[in-house]
């Protein structure tokens, strides 16, 4: 049944360890899986729910990629029928994901052993020291999470489309919630996918508000807005920095010093990052070597490198629980400030998370526009119209203090709303698209801070161009034949 059957763990060779290594190895996966996003009892956590089914799951009628993923799939597309044939035909699935209701962690521990042996053989595990390193890591699994986004996308078009749209709207409430645990994981390649795969998510929800508003009633429009999607809360108190990569990092600097003299041994640092510099481009690993033999002999000592590693990642958390414009985010970070030779095990055993403060503000101003979406929504189905001024929807339809804030205002202002008073056009990465009359723009300022009225969008609100939320532009392109 099941469309991916293989044993090979991301690039990484298993081998039988022991000694140092596998010792090392054992630390790493002990703590990695105490944490509190693994470490719940078996009732809290998602993974088996889905593993299970997705083991059951009939092969998509494409393969994942780029012309078929979370993002493509819609009733419009040239495929459709096959696509709602195949999701149609896996009930188990989405008896799956809305189960993972009661759950509140995906739970998948770290470690290829760590899984039972069907897992395994489809590549539903969490490497970490698969080769016998504890710095060796690949998350496989990430695979199969993409399925899964993708069949919970289309079964919820297709369950609108057939007029389910309770079963529709429990359904993407689910599934929203799964992706939401997803960006809890803990190092930073599972968070960046976790918070992508949300972000898209909550753009295909508003696409359904636009296309099924008719068969939404406002109470249920209440409900997402006041509670469902304000729970996904991806504020700084509950959202966290990946700790993993902190974790390997901390046992790649013990794997390549002498514990005797706690001085770099300059094999080891030629062995171990030579193989992480050179991943890439094999070729260029002799060269890397010997660079790396010389650095070891200029390096800081053990102590000083976990303590700069320390420094590195204690700066991170400050930065990430001050508000969104406190002065100490124009400074320098210690990562940055960190001297390339010195302390190059460290920079080099470790990722900038400069992209996950990034993407957090997207994934706040996402939560919130589809929040406030689905209450303007709420109030069109009451009223009959948008309404002239979005505060005539606060206390009733919306929750002003949690949701309408836009992360992208220095002054910690709303998302910005208007009616249009005619037609008007809008510049996207699908081209123009037009807007009719007494339609409501509801739209984020976007990283660069300025309200542009909305006359350009883009996905990722870059260019200079606002990030808008209503009405959806990938479902207005669709309609206006920019895109299948």
């Amino acid at each position: 049944m099941i469309h991916v059957r293989q044993t090979v763990l991301c690039g990484l060779v298993c081998v039988a360890i022991g000694g140092p290594a596998a010792a090392q190895t054992g630390d790493v996966l002990r703590k990695l899986n105490s944490d509190d996003t693994v470490k719940g009892t078996e009732r809290s956590k998602s993974y088996p729910v889905l593993f299970d089914a997705y083991l059951e799951l009939d092969p998509p009628p494409m393969e994942i990629s780029d012309r078929f993923n979370i993002r493509t799939v819609s009733p419009k597309m040239p495929r459709w029928p096959s696509v709602s044939d195949w999701v149609e035909s896996n009930p188990g699935m989405a008896d799956a994901i809305l189960a993972c209701l009661k759950c509140n962690i995906i739970g998948l521990p770290y470690g290829v052993d760590e899984v039972k042996a069907s897992y395994r053989e489809a590549g539903l595990f969490a490497a970490v020291g698969a080769d016998g390193s504890p710095h060796s890591t690949g998350f496989p699994y990430l695979n199969a999470m993409d399925v899964i986004a993708t069949y919970g996308t289309a079964e919820i078009y297709r369950l609108f489309e057939a007029k389910q749209t309770d079963r529709a709207l429990k359904l993407t409430v689910a599934y929203l919630w799964i992706l939401r645990q997803l960006c809890d994981r803990e190092f930073l390649d599972e968070k960046l996918r976790g918070i992508t795969l949300l972000v898209e998510a909550l753009a295909n929800v508003r696409s359904t508000f636009y296309l099924y508003q008719d068969d939404i009633t406002a109470e249920q429009f209440k409900r997402l807005a006041w509670f469902d999607l304000p729970q996904l809360r991806p504020d700084r108190n509950r959202l966290h920095i990946p700790e993993g990569d902190r974790v390997v990092s901390e046992a790649l600097l013990d794997e390549v010093f002498d514990p005797r003299t706690d001085q770099a041994d300059p094999e080891k640092f030629a062995d171990a990052f030579a193989e992480i510099q050179s991943a890439d481009a094999p070729l260029t690993r002799f060269g890397a070597a010997r660079r790396w033999r010389m650095i070891a002999t200029v390096h800081g000592s053990l102590e000083a490198s976990k303590d700069r590693l320390n420094l590195i990642y204690d700066d991170w958390w400050r930065r990430w629980r001050v508000q969104e414009y406190d002065r100490i985010l124009d400074t320098e970070t210690q990562f940055e400030r960190t001297n390339p030779v010195r302390y190059a095990a460290v920079i080099h055993s470790i990722q900038d998370i400069q992209d996950v403060f990034a993407i957090r503000n997207l994934l706040i101003a996402s939560v919130n526009g589809t929040a406030v979406s689905a209450g303007l929504c709420a109030y069109k189905v009451t009223f009959g119209k948008f309404p002239d001024d979005k505060e005539k929807t606060y206390g009733q339809y919306i929750r002003k203090r949690i949701s309408d804030i836009d992360p992208y205002d220095e002054d910690f202002g709303r998302l910005r709303y208007r009616i249009l008073t005619g037609e008007e056009s809008i510049d996207t990465l699908f081209g123009r698209l037009q807007l009719a009359e007494g339609q409501c723009l509801l739209y984020s300022r976007g990283p660069d801070h300025r309200d542009d009225r909305a006359h350009r969008h883009s996905d990722v609100g870059v260019d200079g161009s606002d990030y808008v939320f209503w009405p959806p532009m990938k479902t207005l392109a669709r309609e206006q034949g920019r895109i299948n």
